[in-house]
């Protein structure tokens, strides 16, 4: 049976970050019909910015996917064989890019276009969060300040 041997993973980036995505996919039948790969960007959706809510939606039906709504063809590869692999690079990421990024592979073999799909989300943050050298605001505050919760989010609003 048709399978990705390879599939992206959700990650975290810090902004200015390479990033890598790897899709990979291995058809069935014999190895002379052609295999495409298409990496497409969806702008981020509110229920993905939830994992909870997005794994619960998961499980309703979903309505099908508007063409074009809000997805970006990244790149496309096409090879003629039953194995098919592409990496999606995105160098020095921004907070634009946070999103949700889907490796679509478009089977052909005996004659008939299959579509499989997988998906990951990439999470943007701004460079120089807590624990970086360039954050001295959270270093100099008083311990006892440091200590109390939630005051972690109170910071960046200084910025």
């Amino acid at each position: 049976a048709a399978l990705f041997t390879e599939t992206p993973h959700d990650m975290t980036a810090q902004a200015g970050e390479d990033v890598e995505m790897a899709c990979s996919f291995r058809g069935s039948g014999s190895p002379s019909y052609s295999l495409e790969i298409q990496w497409w960007y969806v702008r981020n959706h509110k229920d993905w910015t939830d994992k909870q809510t997005w794994a619960s939606s998961q499980l309703i039906s979903s309505p099908p996917e508007e063409p074009g709504k809000e997805a970006t063809k990244i790149s496309v590869v096409k090879v003629v064989g039953s194995n098919i692999s592409h990496k999606l690079r995105l160098s020095r990421v921004k907070l634009e890019d946070e999103g949700t990024y889907e490796c679509r592979v478009i089977d052909f073999s005996d004659g008939k276009a299959r579509h499989h799909k997988v998906k990951a989300y990439l999470r943007v943050e701004a460079a120089g969060g807590p624990g970086h050298p360039q954050d001295t605001e959270l270093r100099e505050a008083p311990l006892a300040e440091l200590a109390a919760p939630g005051s972690a989010h109170a910071h960046h609003h200084h910025h």
